[in-house]
């Protein structure tokens, strides 16, 4: 039996709003990817979309078709019936990443406010491997969790208007990799080459929730070669 959420509100007149315990955590997660799926393979008359963040999910419907007080009696029952589900076999993706300098710019902070060295935060970065939580924001963007106690830094006090596709960064316990180039003021220690998403493509990306990545630091010579290469080049299984 699925554990029940903690929280559950009407958003506007055709969503409704379903939290679980305030934490970036796998098992949390876990739980909000279980309840997703589990509606979704439902086919509920008159839900039109489920949109998963880090601790909560977003149920749109038609409220021309349905009420909020069938969604929500619909939702309950599923956490209550719903058994534990891994709706596919995560993968490893393992992208190539060139650290510091103009392709790392807060490299430096993140020094800074750890009292680590460059190379201390590349390699602690670099060896670690971050779950994706779910796809959102923009363009199939990963955001990420699974940053080390010691690399939890605080966001930029001015967001930069530009940062390029590709670039890894994190701020407080969440990552990600940019899937376009876009404004963040998230700290960007790296960046890969490897195109993530593809707008030509069905689905435009190939990550997932559910699934891993490790950014191995990489030289800008064989970074560059990668970026010639597909993101499903870089899949290794777990």
């Amino acid at each position: 039996m699925a554990e029940k959420y903690h929280k559950i509100k009407a958003v506007g007149d055709s969503a409704i709003l379903i939290e679980y315990k305030e934490e970036v955590s796998p098992e949390v997660n876990k739980k909000v990817r279980n309840l997703a799926y589990s509606i979704e393979r439902h086919s509920f008359p008159g839900i039109v979309e489920v949109v998963s963040a880090y601790r909560s999910l977003m149920v749109f419907f038609d409220p021309l078709k349905v009420n909020f007080k069938k969604v929500s009696d619909f939702v309950e029952q599923v956490a209550i019936d719903s058994v534990e589900i891994e709706p596919s076999q995560p993968k490893l993706f393992k992208i190539p990443t060139v650290y510091g300098g103009v392709y790392g710019p807060d490299l430096d902070r993140v020094s800074e406010y750890t009292k680590l060295t460059p190379n201390e935060i590349i390699h602690l970065f670099s060896s670690n491997v971050y779950l994706v939580y779910f796809l959102g924001f923009v363009c199939s963007l990963a955001c990420l969790g699974g940053i080390p106690e010691i690399l939890e830094v605080p966001r930029l006090n001015s967001p930069r208007p530009f940062v390029p596709a590709g670039s890894v960064g994190f701020a407080g316990r969440q990552a990600n990799i940019l899937s376009i180039n876009q404004p963040s003021g998230f700290n960007y220690i790296g960046r890969a080459f490897v195109t993530v998403y593809d707008p030509q493509k069905f689905p435009p990306t190939l990550f997932r929730p559910g699934d891993y990545i490790r950014f191995p630091s990489v030289s800008l010579e064989v970074g560059k070669s990668a970026g010639e290469k597909d993101l499903g080049d870089f899949i290794e299984s777990i």
